[in-house]
């Protein structure tokens, strides 16, 4: 097995794969001679289907992206289009509420607040001089 050397022109590829429109419009005949139109979701870029095209692991890319600025911030800009894609088709209807929800905690980071526990602040018990009650 070739392990893969980092290229700065990965840089470059990683943007152009993860650039595309969220979705395409065709038009679509119906038995009767009308036409429809037809919203088809693209297919949302991974890193792991990034890694698997220029023959690396998604372990690599997470080096490449420590080690080299310019991959960092490549990968910075990835994430935000992969994002975008994402939010577009959840709000046209193309990608379903719970998909939508868990890719974007779990792949993009974000967060709802659920998983958080709640913060109600410090607990203080005051103690009385002579007494052993609270106050």
């Amino acid at each position: 097995m070739k392990i893969i050397q980092y290229n700065p022109s990965f840089c470059e590829e990683l943007l152009r794969f993860f650039d595309g429109p969220p979705f395409s419009v065709s038009e679509v005949q119906k038995k009767d001679g009308s036409v429809t139109l037809l919203e088809t979701a693209a297919e949302l870029p991974t890193f792991a289907a990034f890694a698997k095209k220029i023959g690396a692991t998604c372990a690599q890319l997470r080096a490449w992206e420590n080690k080299h600025t310019e991959f960092k911030y490549a990968c910075e800009q990835a994430r935000d289009r992969q994002g975008d894609i994402l939010l577009q088709n959840s709000l046209r209807g193309n990608y379903s509420a719970s998909f939508a929800a868990f890719t974007a905690k779990h792949l993009l980071g974000w967060n709802d607040g659920k998983d958080e526990p709640a913060s109600t602040g410090p607990v203080v018990l005051e103690w009385g001089e002579t007494s052993n009650e609270p106050r």
